[in-house]
């Protein structure tokens, strides 16, 4: 028994340090979306979905344990597994705020483009009698100013 408890306190030490690099890089994804450093989002991204790997497989192993162990045995963690949650909590709220942000940008552009470029709302239809999709008119923009 003491040995899984060792086992679960080092499963939690892990969980922590996972959960405290997310939320660096939710920051890192933040400054890179309002800087629009389109790379830099990227390769954020891509480590926030690795780090995001990590976590779950590490937290099956937590939740196995748990079982293991019961719940009389784990209240000496409640207070870390608590902290756990608050951080967990927090990289979920990030996460919907940016899925908000990016929402409601790609409803603005999409607005935009609608209003700048109207597409022909007709149906046209091939010589085989199947329906063909209107596709976008080329448009070149200058951004020189």
């Amino acid at each position: 028994m003491e040995k899984n408890l060792e086992e679960f306190d080092k499963i939690l030490v892990k969980e922590n340090d996972v959960l405290d690099s997310l939320i660096e890089k939710h920051s890192q994804m933040k400054k890179a979306v309002m800087d629009k450093n389109w790379e830099s989002l990227t390769e954020v991204v891509g480590k926030i979905n690795g780090l995001y790997e990590v976590f779950q497989e590490i937290d099956t192993e937590r939740e196995v344990l748990q079982d293991i162990i019961g719940a009389k045995a784990l209240k000496p963690f409640n207070e870390r597994i608590n902290v756990l949650r608050s951080k967990l909590l927090r990289c979920k709220v990030e996460n919907q705020a940016l899925n908000k942000y990016v929402n409601i940008t790609r409803e603005f552009l999409q607005s935009v483009i609608e209003n700048a470029l109207p597409q022909s709302a007709s149906v046209v239809y091939s010589k085989e009698g199947k329906i063909i999709q209107p596709q976008p008119q080329s448009v070149v923009l200058n951004m020189s100013f």
